[in-house]
């Protein structure tokens, strides 16, 4: 499974490309649904005028996305995505989106994943609130532990995973917050490859299944303009997460996490923006909650997990420009539909390295891509993204709502 099989994988991702964008964008240009302002669902998504949102109306907003795609560890692969994004009548202009989004898929080899995230912002951010649960029986790739693994080494397991985590933060002074979380991660794989390393009881921590349980403490300083798309400020998150046997943990490990970004304006039409992501780990992990390297928002080109340790660094810069509107982003309520498009180009570099690998120059790995956006809510600055990333993938394809950082 080396370069012949890179190269398969790319052949049936571009083929796929005008697939998808002729089954999502429709979807993305029109998703209020056409429907009547007396009508049941016109009261849960909202029609065009909820959007033209003042001073203390409740804004609201649902999205639907059909999934069809193919893959060769999946097969074919159905789903869709639901995406609600609302603000609370009566609170400030300035709050936040808040938003729900609820993928579910399933394949023709009865593989299931389903996911909830929630976040929230009440009036004026003062408090933030973020909830996730996810499961899954899905096949994942495995190259093994460390920074200098070879894709000949890859091989496919499925796990059965139940995931949540939730996270609280209090506004201390603008822009800084103080918050607590917890984490649980529990799994059990169910089919591997046999004489893999993964079928090797001791070799990889948590292959025979793991329990991760732990609490965290969460501040944040965050001056952005935007949280989803910003012009200018700097976001700073800084997590430690602590997991140990009386927490119901089966595995003893602290992890330190540590996300800046920040954006400039340039040319008062084109946005740069940078971000830096560090995860340091002490003590024995199970390899699922190692720092993995690559996947859609950092390193992109790069399968996520395609490296693997305890210890993470990783740096990515990316240029985003408009095209046919004058800039980025504007204050308009409408935008044309020749001015919604952009493009942005993206550079990183990053590496894992512990117990298992040792990072020097000559292990740090590369990823660049461009990337084409749409945009389906000029005033909240939304955007649908569409990025194409050049790792060790030929290439990595990512579709999403929402900027990668």
């Amino acid at each position: 499974m080396g370069v012949a099989r890179q190269a398969i994988n790319s052949i049936v991702l571009l083929k796929g490309i005008p697939l998808l964008f002729s089954i999502f964008l429709p979807f993305f240009l029109g998703v209020s649904y056409n429907v009547s302002a007396q009508s049941p669902l016109a009261k849960i998504a909202g029609d065009a005028d909820s959007l033209k949102m003042v001073e203390g109306k409740f804004l609201r907003k649902l999205y639907g996305l059909p999934i069809i795609t193919f893959a060769p560890e999946t097969s074919l692969q159905f789903g869709a995505v639901g995406v609600f994004i609302f603000r609370r009548a009566g609170v400030a202009r300035e709050t936040q989106l808040s938003s729900i989004r609820s993928p579910i898929s399933y394949t023709i080899n009865n593989q299931f994943r389903a996911k909830l995230a929630i976040t929230y912002y009440s009036n004026a951010n003062k408090h933030m609130f973020t909830a996730m649960g996810e499961y899954f029986e899905y096949p994942l790739f495995f190259y093994g532990l460390g920074n200098a693994t070879a894709k000949e080494d890859e091989e496919i397991y499925t796990s059965r995973t139940l995931l949540f985590g939730f996270t609280y933060l209090k506004s201390l002074t603008p822009g800084l917050y103080l918050g607590l979380g917890y984490n649980y991660l529990q799994s059990r794989i169910i089919k591997f490859v046999p004489g893999g390393q993964l079928s090797e009881p001791g070799v990889v921590p948590g292959n025979n299944g793991s329990m991760n349980s732990g609490f965290n403490i969460n501040m944040r300083y965050d001056n952005r303009d935007n949280h989803l798309n910003a012009n200018s400020g700097l976001y700073l998150d800084f997590k430690v997460s602590n997991y140990e046997p009386w927490m119901g943990s089966e595995y003893d490990f602290t992890q330190l996490f540590l996300d800046y970004r920040q954006y400039f304006l340039l040319f008062d039409k084109h946005v740069l923006a940078v971000q830096l992501v560090l995860t340091n780990t002490w003590g024995g992990p199970s390899f699922e909650t190692m720092a993995l390297l690559g996947g859609k928002s950092i390193m992109r080109g790069h399968y996520i997990g395609r490296y693997r340790d305890n210890n993470l660094y990783a740096a990515q810069v990316e240029y985003r420009l408009p095209l046919g509107r004058e800039k980025w982003n504007d204050d308009r309520e409408e935008v044309p539909f020749r001015e919604r498009w952009g493009m942005v180009g993206f550079f990183g570099l990053g590496d894992v390295y512990g117990p298992y690998s040792n990072s020097s120059l000559g292990s740090i790995k590369s990823s660049a891509g461009i990337g084409i956006r749409y945009l389906i809510l000029p005033k909240e600055r939304i955007n649908i993204r569409l990025d194409f990333g050049f790792g060790d993938r030929l290439p990595g394809f990512y579709f999403s709502v929402s900027e990668a950082f």
